[in-house]
């Protein structure tokens, strides 16, 4: 929850990038500036002009929306992310004891955490699409001004307000639209649980030796002792993001 919160501007930022309004937006932007669609530029050239984009999209917010729009879709971010977090390592802790006990004799190789890292990807989406998808719309929802008076409003005024809209004009079946670019979304979870297996009992390994071998804690190794976990769920998460993020722009 915490880090959701400090990293909510940053998430919307990411939402706007990927939709189809803002990047008719940036599009007309780059042409202002004689920069066209298939044009080739250098990776440097091209990492400047999206870090500049960026703070662009950002700035604009900030002006026209105010500060508050920066935290956009945050209230069913933080209600998503306890359940979501909750079903997750529900289902995979107890996904790898039951298919190791029954399928592998009890031993929990690879394809056991694939199978159970699998299987909980495909649960927690199924149960929490709704409020992802509430989260999006309103984070996706600008200000616009009326020609009668210039009075600023939003199509959603708020979170129960939005689902109300949606279920009443859309349907029920409305709120799991994304389903299947969701399950898609399950090789990501499925990747960053396999690596972070690996990468812990690769730390559980050294851990092992060590202390077979001795001698004494150098200071890389208590540096390992208090950040490896920590570096080995982030690397995890860093790679299966580079590698699946294709799905996050089709949600």
């Amino acid at each position: 929850m915490t880090a959701g919160v400090l990293t909510a501007p940053l998430d919307v930022l990411k939402t706007r990038f990927q939709s189809d309004f803002y990047q008719a937006q940036l599009a007309q932007s780059r042409a202002a500036k004689g920069i066209f669609p298939h044009a080739h530029l250098s990776p440097l050239r091209s990492g400047i002009l999206h870090f500049r984009e960026t703070f662009q999209i950002l700035g604009s917010v900030h002006r026209l929306e105010g500060w508050r729009a920066l935290f956009k879709g945050l209230g069913p971010n933080l209600v998503g992310i306890i359940p979501a977090r909750s079903i997750n390592f529900f289902v995979v802790g107890n996904g790898k004891r039951i298919i190791a006990d029954y399928g592998n004799n009890g031993k929990e190789d690879a394809w056991v955490i694939l199978c159970a890292a699998a299987l909980a990807g495909i649960t927690t989406s199924t149960v929490t699409n709704p409020i992802w998808l509430i989260k999006t719309r309103l984070q996706l929802d600008k200000n616009v001004a009326e020609k009668t008076g210039g009075i600023v409003t939003r199509q959603y005024k708020n979170s129960w307000d939005c689902i109300k809209q949606v279920v009443q004009k859309e349907g029920l079946r409305s709120l799991y639209k994304g389903m299947s670019a969701s399950y898609l979304g399950v090789t990501e979870s499925t990747l960053q649980w396999v690596l972070y297996d690996r990468m812990k009992k690769g730390l559980e390994r050294r851990q092992v030796n060590l202390e077979r071998s001795r001698r004494a804690k150098t200071v890389w190794d208590q540096v390992v002792d208090f950040t490896g976990s920590f570096f080995a769920g982030g690397s995890a998460k860093f790679i299966a993001a580079l590698a699946a993020y294709p799905h996050e722009v089709c949600i």
